[in-house]
């Protein structure tokens, strides 16, 4: 479930304004670009913004604003996911890869694919457009250079450096960045439930949208537990491959993000004692001393580790003996 309120009409993010505006604008002066390519770090709502922007240019009645109206038969169908003029290109739920394949550029470019039901716009929605694989990009490559009148096509991307140069540059970017502190803070306090809104967009590295999906009791107690674990083998108080086995029943995708979070935290307090920028400040004790006992050579040398794990999270790996191996590194990096 999308942690943005769901309802008949589109809900528009408050850091999502001024790129909305921007797009409204483009539209009424009919000089919207034929692809737009939705930039910026995970956990800010570009897939929301560009369906929303999808409902607007669809609905038949947009409000103040193109904001969609929510009442229309185009709203309606596009809700209910039925719409005729909205095409959607996304990972396959059952694919391990979670890659674009080409087969599903291939159909979206068919002959007939741009064609208007109902003699508006026609778009689509590519998202994420950075798990496009090679081939697939090629195979999108020539609607991008041949446009359709009245046809958007919305990509979003939160590593644009996968995306094929060709297919940036065929492409009107809209960066999103991370909204002021003030502003996320005012939007997360009205929504969270089970820890500190301050503490969750920390935790998050500033993305609301990732702050909510935080929000989770279970999760939270999860990353509590993780937490004891890995710092109890950075300080040699617990054994790598039996903390792997524990480790390994989580999200790997997750995990790796916070072991990261706590190396990097690490670092920050060898290297600045920057208290106020730590990702975890919760545990900001329990990091110091590891600051204190750890080198930060081998801190930097782990980190790395972790990020070449997390480039191997999506394929065949077996995740306990990537952890094993991780683990391992840690206690040798902190003996």
């Amino acid at each position: 479930m999308s942690p943005v309120e769901k309802g008949t009409a589109h809900v528009l993010l408050p850091w999502h304004e001024a790129a909305w505006r921007g797009l409204q604008e483009a539209r009424e002066k009919k000089r919207l670009p034929h692809a737009l390519l939705l930039v910026g770090p995970a956990g800010l709502g570009k897939t929301h913004m560009a369906e929303g922007f999808a409902q607007s240019l669809l609905c038949d009645a947009p409000l103040a604003e193109g904001r969609p109206c929510g009442a229309c038969k185009g709203c309606h169908l596009f809700k209910g996911g039925v719409h005729p003029d909205f095409i959607r290109v996304q990972p396959e739920q059952a694919s391990k890869s979670q890659e674009i394949t080409v087969g599903a550029i291939r159909e979206l470019v068919a002959q007939d694919a741009f064609t208007s039901q109902f003699g508006g716009y026609k778009v689509v929605l590519i998202t994420p457009a950075d798990q496009m694989n090679r081939n697939a990009a090629n195979s999108l490559l020539k609607t991008l250079e041949e446009p359709v009148p009245d046809t958007v096509i919305l990509l979003t991307a939160s590593r644009p450096h996968r995306l094929l140069p060709t297919i940036r540059s065929r492409c009107q970017r809209i960066l999103f960045d991370p909204p002021a502190e003030e502003v996320a803070l005012a939007w997360l306090e009205a929504r969270v439930k089970h820890a500190d809104a301050r503490l969750l967009l920390h935790l998050a590295g500033g993305m609301p949208l990732a702050a909510l999906a935080l929000d989770d009791a279970a999760l939270l107690e999860q990353r509590e537990a993780a937490f004891r674990t890995f710092s109890g083998v950075l300080a040699g108080a617990r054994e790598p491959v039996g903390a792997a086995a524990e480790l390994a029943r989580l999200d790997m995708g997750l995990l790796l993000h916070w072991i990261a979070d706590w190396i990097s935290d690490i670092l920050r307090l060898q290297q600045a004692g920057a208290v106020g920028r730590l990702a975890n400040p919760d545990h900001h004790q329990d990091l110091q001393r590891l600051a204190e006992q750890l080198d930060c050579i081998p801190m930097h040398r782990l980190l790395e580790r972790v990020y070449m794990a997390r480039g191997l999270e999506r394929t065949t790996a077996n995740p306990e003996l990537m952890l094993d191996d991780l683990l391992v590194a840690c206690r040798e990096y902190a003996a």
